[in-house]
């Protein structure tokens, strides 16, 4: 810290002036008051300045007690350099290593632990005036690590006792243990309601590979048995959310599991894995999605009415011009194969865009879906006196996804845009790559923006500010975003416009 304390001297910036700003009613309330996450505001020499409800509650102190304070005084012995670390490396912009797990100490003596993430208030010549830090209190979830830790390093004895065995069967998802041979330890009985297979029938078999009904050489089953064991033995937790599995009566379901290695001595003997049916979540998302999508080809009816329209007038008149022996009939025949051509893109993408699709992630050109959806939108653009400027890097790395469901959401994400801005205007599309992993679009409107309270709503279902939307626009977009391992921010101010940004991961081959 000795460098951002070097800053402050060197600056001589009072910080009185920078804390007026946040003590202000509206940003207090805002930021502090009414947050659930713990927050503080600290000087450049780690004393804190103003803290919040949240903190004060976290750590058992009243605020007049915590005022003034180091931050480190309620650090753990352990973890006191931490809040440097942190801070040190987010004055170089390393993004992916601003916030850590850290242990703090409450007024009573009891461990805390919480996730600290820092960032910093700059002054008009961009140097650190002030620090802000956010705690998130995750005791609870170490606690349960450390309780799903101890039956670990001692299953094996303690399922001998019908006490634990009762406990795994009071679970309602699916569980069972797979030693290092690959063989069933244990078998609870909402595995058996969910899948028809008793533990008995499970036992001298790799339970995971009856489910997923694997097959193959001997040498195919090796490597998928060692994927899922290598894979949690390497990276600890693991997650899976598409997979199917199938019941004894060879009926098959969608689940998603997690995986976690079992542990002896600090030795991996073996994983346990928890999972559980998500047939009927799928089932609603893809009402919701379906219900989305078929208010989109609504929407955009009237304006592909029209951009239908001008290309068959004109086809009209040219065949009226044939007609009555018209010369320069190849110049014509060249417009009129054009126009064509044009309604036939036009009834193209509509159909691709409502047609129910079965879900396939591909190699895709993300130049090209964000061409189609222009295309889409364009009459609808100016109509409303929009004008769409793009601009793209050259060679862009494909993107690992499905198409029309990015198609969707971009148009769900344009026509947010088009709408904001009444009186017509200029939307921005950009697209660029973003290290060498992934690829990010953005779009940005100059229109009437978004009030903070409206923002930190964006994306609950039924939730909207349009007379008759019905809020799932937003939900579905950002949720097609997850699903394909992508980010998506929103960043609005009221009467100056919004940006949407969304990364995509690009395909595998391309990393």
């Amino acid at each position: 810290m000795a460098d951002i304390m070097g800053n402050q001297s060197e600056t001589g910036k009072p910080i009185a002036s920078e804390l007026k700003l946040f003590t202000s009613h509206e940003l207090y309330h805002q930021l502090f008051g009414c947050a659930v996450i713990s927050m503080a505001i600290v000087s450049l020499d780690g004393r804190l300045l103003m803290v919040n409800t949240s903190l004060c509650r976290l750590l058992g102190y009243a605020e007049e007690e915590l005022i003034g304070l180091p931050i480190q005084e309620f650090s753990h012995l352990d973890d006191v350099a931490t809040y440097a670390e942190l801070c040190e490396q987010t004055l170089r912009g390393e993004r992916e290593s601003t916030q850590r797990e850290n242990r703090y100490v409450h007024k009573d003596g009891t461990i805390i632990w919480g996730i600290i993430q820092v960032s910093f208030i700059r002054d008009t010549e961009a140097y650190p005036n002030l620090v802000v830090v956010q705690i998130q209190d995750v005791s609870e979830r170490k606690r349960l690590e450390h309780k799903l830790e101890e039956s670990r390093r001692s299953y094996q004895s303690l399922l001998n006792h019908n006490q634990n065995q009762l406990i795994l069967n009071a679970v309602s998802e699916g569980m069972f243990g797979i030693d290092e041979h690959f063989g069933t330890t244990f078998w609870n009985k909402a595995a058996e309601c969910l899948t028809g297979y008793t533990y008995e029938e499970m036992v001298g078999k790799n339970p995971y590979l009856v489910l997923t009904r694997a097959s193959g050489t001997d040498e195919d089953l090796q490597i998928k048995n060692e994927t899922v064991l290598d894979r949690t033995m390497l990276e600890g937790v693991c997650d899976c959310s598409n997979e199917i599995f199938y019941k004894k009566n060879g009926d098959s379901f969608p689940v998603e599991y997690m995986t976690s290695p079992i542990l002896d001595q600090d030795q991996i003997i073996g994983v346990v894995l928890s999972f559980k049916d998500i047939t009927e979540r799928q089932r609603t998302e893809e009402l919701l999605h379906r219900s989305d999508k078929m208010s989109l080809i609504g929407q955009l009816a009237a304006g592909v009415a029209h951009e239908i329209r001008n290309p068959l007038t004109t086809l009209k008149g040219f065949m009226q011009f044939l007609h009555q022996g018209a010369v320069n009939k190849k110049e014509y025949h060249d417009i009129m194969m054009s126009e064509l051509e044009r309604i036939e893109l036009i009834t193209t993408e509509m159909l691709v865009l409502a047609k129910p699709q079965f879900i396939q992630y591909q190699p895709k050109s993300i130049e090209n879906i964000i061409k189609s959806v222009i295309t889409l939108l364009e009459t609808q653009a100016i109509i409303s006196n929009i004008q769409f400027v793009v601009a793209m890097e050259h060679h862009l790395p494909l993107v690992h996804c499905e198409e029309n469901q990015l198609k969707q959401s971009f148009i769900n994400l344009l026509k947010n845009a088009i709408e904001a801005m009444p009186d017509g205007g200029k939307i921005d599309i950009q697209l660029f790559s973003v290290g060498d992993k992934t690829v990010r679009v953005l779009f940005q409107d100059r229109g009437h923006g978004i009030s903070e309270d409206v923002l930190a709503r964006l994306g609950e279902p039924f939730y909207t500010t349009k007379e008759k939307g019905t809020g799932l626009g937003i939900m579905i977009t950002n949720k097609i975003i997850e699903d394909h391992h992508g980010q998506f921010v929103v960043e609005s101010k009221v009467g100056e416009g919004t940006v949407v940004s969304v990364t995509l991961p690009i395909t595998y081959s391309e990393q």
